[in-house]
């Protein structure tokens, strides 16, 4: 009985050598990319991650407002000052220079210059008058408190203190400068000089 078992292990380990080995199988960490050039998968070393691929798509630019462009705006050249002379020599007259309304000789000229130089701070512009000084186109006519020539000098010259006009003979202002804003103010209240800026008679 013991002959028997013992001749039966030897079988089974004879039997167990001549069994062929199986192959070992290949690491988990191995991954295939392609072929070599034999045909066959050339393995690659390293971690194989089993995720899922998936496209990825562009991030879309954000695209600015479109905004119209603006429309260019014809420009003109600006007016000049000085009026340009015509073919005969006179100036161009424009509505920024109007012709004189009248023009005066050179004494009731420089009268104007010189009215408006002292007087029409108080008296107002062509002697029209303020809220503070009476109009002389109004004080010098026939029936005004300022009649006569004899009276606008003695004024003008003494001056009205206690209305706060002051002496202009004291302040130095001549007696010839004195007559000259007569005349021109005398023709303003008589209706042959109009209200604006006057020119020269040659």
């Amino acid at each position: 009985m013991r002959a028997s078992i013992t001749t039966a292990a030897v079988a089974l380990t004879i039997l167990a050598g001549c069994r062929p080995k199986a192959e070992p199988a290949p690491p988990a960490s191995t991954k295939t990319i392609g072929r070599d050039s034999a045909g066959t998968a050339a393995p690659v070393p390293g971690p194989v991650v089993d995720t899922p691929l998936t496209a990825s798509k562009p991030t879309p630019r954000p695209t600015p407002a479109s905004t119209p462009k603006p429309k260019p705006v014809a420009t003109t050249p600006p007016a000049t000052m000085t009026p340009a002379p015509s073919a005969e020599g006179a100036p161009v007259r424009d509505q920024w220079h109007p012709a004189p309304r009248d023009t005066l000789d050179g004494d009731t000229y420089q009268g104007w210059k010189q009215f408006e130089l002292n007087c029409s701070r108080c008296h107002g512009e062509y002697a029209v008058g303020t809220t503070f000084a009476p109009a002389l186109v109004v004080s010098l006519k026939e029936n005004g408190t300022i009649p006569t020539k004899e009276a606008f000098v003695t004024v003008v010259c003494a001056g009205r203190l206690d209305k706060g006009m002051p002496s202009w003979c004291a302040l130095g202002l001549e007696m010839s400068k004195i007559e000259q804003i007569y005349s021109y103010v005398k023709g303003r209240a008589d209706g042959h000089i109009a209200a604006g800026r006057p020119g020269l008679r040659e």
